[in-house]
């Protein structure tokens, strides 16, 4: 037998169908025997073996023409399946349609940014948002009437600061959700909203307190940021007024949030119920499948709250898939799951934000509790004990149904 010295597509099919043979009689080609038998180098057989097939074949080459590719060699590189009704067709692999080498980035970029538009998918546009949601603002311890020194603290504020971030606080979380389609908002009033609980600039249990004026400038700048504030949200939806009473301003606080709720009573969209902005200490309020507890959380320990929630919106639980309970007080984010065990999903801390990975606990699993950032920055004696936080307002959307959908954070 002749040698075999070229490496034609004859020779090759040869060696293949030697192969072949062997492959029957003995269940494993021997590729020094094929060797042999061809008058060729083992090696030989082997590129011969994992040789692709020869496209020119008649039925490759029908099949190609079946599938739309004219030029055989170019399949080598992705596949191409052409069936009928029936399941019957073909299904061809290309590896490089122009050439059959091996494929290169600049010639996949090129081609990329040489298709014409209507190659490109055409997507039917996003649908309008109906208007479903409940969007949460929840300004958490303002504090006006705070005083932070830069020579002292690195941080600037005071009245004028605190209602700057109060409205264009409210004007970026607005801006941000409206796009979700909002049908209700909830305003969460209180907090801390006042720095002082009365005229010896000193919070409601006497601790005294770095101020920027008295209580009187303190209490018309936090009623006019909150009546601006207010009246620019109930002109995307209507607003409900719910008042969380705190710890620095027991007493201020809540006739701070009684005389904005009496100066927008004329105003149809916002409401205020007597339960609202009574002097309860935890209120419940309910969206839907959704029921929220809000409290300063200066009282109640937390692993109570989700007991005090059955206790005290019993008529209400079991209506309600997700169950969630806003916090504040701490001035930086915390937000967990509790039920049959307590999972950590996001912490502050000094210089970070910790995002916790672990068991998955999707919405309407056990209660779902968030401490809420705060605008205000750490005073002299905040500073010194380290208790140091990056400032915010913070904004929530929740669906009727599955609950909370997006977050929104303005930082400062």
């Amino acid at each position: 037998m002749a040698q075999i010295n070229s490496k034609s597509a004859d020779d090759y099919a040869r060696i293949r169908e030697l192969a072949q043979t062997i492959r029957k009689r003995d269940g494993s080609p021997n590729l020094s025997e094929i060797g042999r038998l061809m008058g060729c180098s083992k090696e030989t057989v082997g590129r011969a073996l994992n040789k692709p097939l020869d496209f020119h074949h008649p039925e490759i080459l029908e099949a190609a023409l079946a599938g739309g590719i004219a030029d055989p060699n170019n399949l080598s590189h992705f596949w191409k399946i052409t069936k009928d009704e029936q399941g019957n067709g073909y299904s061809l692999f290309v590896k490089n349609p122009k050439s059959g080498r091996d494929v290169r980035i600049e010639d996949l970029v090129r081609e990329t940014v040489s298709e014409t538009p209507s190659s490109l998918i055409h997507l039917p546009p996003r649908e309008t948002p109906t208007g479903e949601h409940l969007l949460v603002i929840d300004l958490a311890d303002v504090h006006f009437l705070k005083l932070c020194v830069q020579s002292e603290t690195g941080h600037v504020y005071n009245r004028e600061v605190a209602r700057h971030r109060v409205i264009e606080g409210t004007r970026s979380l607005l801006r941000m959700a409206k796009p979700w389609g909002i049908g209700r908002i909830l305003w969460v009033m209180g907090n801390d909203i006042l720095h002082v609980d009365g005229p010896r600039t000193s919070t409601t249990s006497g601790t005294y307190q770095d101020s920027d004026g008295t209580i009187f400038q303190g209490f018309k700048d936090a009623g006019a940021a909150l009546d601006t504030a207010i009246t620019e949200a109930s002109g995307v939806a209507d607003v409900d007024l719910i008042h969380c009473m705190s710890n620095h301003d027991w007493l201020m606080g809540w006739a701070l949030t009684q005389a904005v709720a009496g100066r927008l009573r004329t105003n149809t969209r916002v409401r205020a119920t007597d339960y609202n902005i009574s002097e309860r200490h935890r209120k419940y309020y309910r969206f839907e499948r959704n029921l929220f507890g809000v409290t300063h959380a200066d009282g109640a320990k937390e692993e109570k709250l989700y007991g005090l929630m059955v206790k005290e919106a019993r008529e209400h639980i079991s209506e309600c898939l997700n169950l969630y309970w806003l916090l504040h007080h701490l001035h930086h984010k915390i937000r967990k799951t509790r039920g049959e065990f307590e999972f950590l999903r996001e912490k502050d801390h000094n210089g970070m934000t910790a995002h916790i990975r672990g068991h998955v606990m999707p919405e309407g699993h056990d209660v779902n509790i968030e401490y809420v950032r705060s605008p205000s920055p750490p005073d002299g004696w905040h500073d010194r004990n380290g208790y140091v936080n990056r400032q915010a307002v913070e904004c929530f959307i929740y669906h009727p149904t599955i609950g909370q959908r997006a977050r929104f954070t303005e930082w400062f």
